[in-house]
């Protein structure tokens, strides 16, 4: 074969592999399919953190959190093993949209534009604000305080709609939930909102660091399920609210000190699902 025949082949070669790589797309599975294979991927970011889910402190190769109970007491009841699929933050949502999961769960807040996108179960928690400040900072009680400030929170949140919504606030967005507060501490910002479990575990701790203020700023987790399967949401759907009336849910949320009044509130009906 002449050189200029070689170089043809080569390039008709390279283009014929990355149109294969392209074209293979993960598969989207409904419920049937899922209670086939024995196995329901859940997809989360483990980089959230405690109380989520992250890696246990004594034994690095398990995986603790309170979504993490809860992910393990759904598969119990739908008799499947639950295979957990590492998935960045920034792209959880298009990844289920793929098919690279059958649900994603990992602090994700039932929005209106979300919903646009996939289908929610849930909620399964009632969340709230908490800004925080140091611990010399005496005079901030709330965001109105830190006008001209910066304020950190996570990217892509209700904490940051939150402050993008805020005239005067300088917002610093964050890829994960450590850094904000950590900066905080050593005078790069002034401020942190987030949601109330993730001030708990990683704020409340740091004696440079004070809560300011009440919590506020209600809103719901859910699991995001693909839109082309409902039936395996209203699967979801029916456990979650098992696990809410025979008091399952309540013991997780309690394990990890995240029950509070708020949570009563996922036992009103209808109203607050999906």
């Amino acid at each position: 074969m002449r050189h200029g025949q070689w170089i043809v082949f080569f390039i008709t070669a390279l283009l014929a592999l990355s149109w294969s790589a392209c074209s293979k797309k993960a598969k989207i599975r409904e419920l049937d399919e899922i209670m086939a294979s024995g196995v329901l991927r859940w997809g989360s970011d483990e980089a959230g953190g405690a109380p989520y889910e992250f890696r246990d402190p004594k034994n690095p190769a398990r995986r603790i959190g309170f979504e993490v109970d809860l992910a393990e007491e759904i598969g119990r009841r739908m008799g499947l093993k639950i295979e957990f699929v590492q998935t960045d933050w920034a792209v959880l949502l298009p990844a289920l949209e793929r098919g690279d999961f059958d649900f994603a769960m990992s602090g994700i807040e039932i929005t209106a534009d979300r919903k646009q996108v996939v289908d929610f179960a849930g909620p399964y928690y009632v969340y709230l604000q908490q800004l925080v400040v140091r611990a010399d900072d005496t005079k901030t009680s709330s965001l109105a305080d830190l006008v001209g400030k910066k304020v950190g929170t996570l990217n892509n949140t209700a904490a940051e709609r939150i402050l993008r919504a805020t005239p005067g606030i300088e917002v610093v967005s964050y890829d994960d939930n450590v850094r904000p507060y950590d900066d905080l501490a050593i005078g790069r910002i002034d401020g942190v909102l987030l949601d109330l479990p993730i001030a708990l575990y990683y704020a409340r701790p740091n004696p440079k660091l004070r809560f300011a203020g009440e919590p506020f700023g209600e809103g719901y987790y859910g699991i995001a399920v693909n839109k082309q399967c409902p039936k395996l949401r209203d699967a979801l759907q029916r456990i979650i609210d098992e696990m809410i009336r025979d008091g399952a849910l309540r013991r997780i949320l309690e394990k990890w000190n995240l029950w509070n009044e708020a949570q009563e509130k996922l036992a009103v009906g209808e109203s607050l699902k999906r």
